[in-house]
């Protein structure tokens, strides 16, 4: 027998939604952190995110700050990422890139490039100098 009872259609249009959305609930954090740039023009990082076989968007950073460190939200646990963090002095120009951080999906082997973890621990992403060795005083790709 059909019932207009409002709590069980609410039921059924929350557990639909459960079902047909599964990405939502799959949604993870990682949470970054790096040595400071000791460079006194240093005056915050950014951060750039990219999945495997894909470019960095130097244009689009997924985070910036002052801090040395970050929680990227909401990426999808069955993806493989990669971070680096750039500096950033007080006239928009960026360093070269930190070491690249790779954080496996759920089902990607655990074998890491860079240093850091693979289970949602911090990770460490050294920065030398602003404009030390290796390091253009241009921002940009690289």
């Amino acid at each position: 027998m059909y019932s207009n009872h409002p709590a069980k259609k609410t039921l059924f249009f929350i557990l639909m939604f459960l079902l047909l959305c599964p990405p939502v609930l799959m949604a993870m954090d990682v949470t970054l952190q790096w040595d400071p740039n000791t460079d006194p023009e240093c005056a915050g990082y950014r951060l750039f995110v990219r999945e495997a076989a894909e470019d960095y968007y130097y244009s689009n950073p997924e985070w910036e700050g002052t801090e040395n460190g970050c929680t990227i939200r909401g990426l999808d646990e069955y993806e493989s990422y990669y971070f680096v963090v750039r500096a950033v002095d007080t006239e928009g120009k960026e360093s070269g890139n930190s070491n690249e951080v790779y954080y496996p999906s759920i089902y990607a082997t655990h074998q890491l490039s860079g240093s850091g973890t693979g289970s949602g621990g911090p990770v460490s992403c050294f920065i030398s100098s602003l404009f030390g060795p290796g390091h253009s005083p241009a921002g940009g790709a690289r």
